[in-house]
């Protein structure tokens, strides 16, 4: 099975650039690209830097050059749902933007024109993960913000039923689902997406991003 991996920030692929044999890295354009093995998997796994533009490009040629038979997005994210803490990890069902607003036009908040509002993630892929372990599942919003208090009383006016908000995962999506290639998006908690959440932030980030790695090797050793 070939898994394209894209991770946000540099601390979200530590984990899962420690666990592969056999790596070699090359650019394509601006895009540097890590190639491996993990358990009779091949790994294609990029940093794609933060926000829906450069999560977009960094799926268009990890998609186009090495054409994975699944693309996974990894990192963290804030929590929306109060159920949720600093840690959880979280398997998204289904992703959408928290910024786009064409409604003037007819469409829906959160829907690009001529594009579905909510991209699914692989029903297969998401049901295998929950058998893994206790994640949540649900909704996740992505938009170029870092969320705090009055951003979140927003996001939850227009999707209330979102657990988690982030700054890729749609944009991700909409590449994947143009490719017609299932995606699955994996999200460690971060912060509370509050008035602390920059602190909080800094000091969780690179635990969540453990977090989400050691689920999706767990899912690649299942699958071995």
């Amino acid at each position: 099975m070939k898994i394209g991996i894209i991770t946000p920030m540099a601390e979200e692929k530590i984990a899962l650039i420690a666990a592969l044999e056999n790596t070699a890295t090359k650019r394509h354009g601006g895009t540097e690209i890590t190639t491996g093995q993990y358990h009779g998997h091949e790994i294609v796994l990029t940093e794609s830097g933060i926000g829906k533009v450069a999560a977009a490009s960094a799926t268009t040629v990890l998609i186009d050059n090495f054409q994975p038979d699944l693309v996974v997005n990894t990192g963290s994210a804030g929590a929306l749902d109060p159920d949720l803490k600093i840690g959880d990890e979280v398997v998204g069902t289904r992703v959408a933007y928290s910024d786009v607003d064409v409604t003037v036009f007819g469409y829906d908040f959160g829907q690009v024109p001529n594009r579905p509002l909510y991209y699914e993630a692989d029903e297969q892929v998401v049901r295998e993960f929950a058998q893994l372990a206790a994640v949540k599942t649900g909704l996740i919003v992505s938009g170029d913000q870092f969320v705090q208090d009055e951003a979140k009383k927003r996001i939850l006016t227009h999707f209330p039923e979102a657990v988690l908000a982030e700054m890729e995962a749609a944009a991700v999506a909409q590449v994947a689902y143009q490719f017609n290639t299932p995606f699955i998006v994996l999200r460690g908690v971060s912060d509370l997406a509050n008035g602390d959440s920059g602190i909080v932030f800094d000091d969780y980030v690179v635990e969540a991003g453990k977090v989400s790695a050691k689920l999706l090797l767990s899912y690649l050793d299942s699958k071995a």
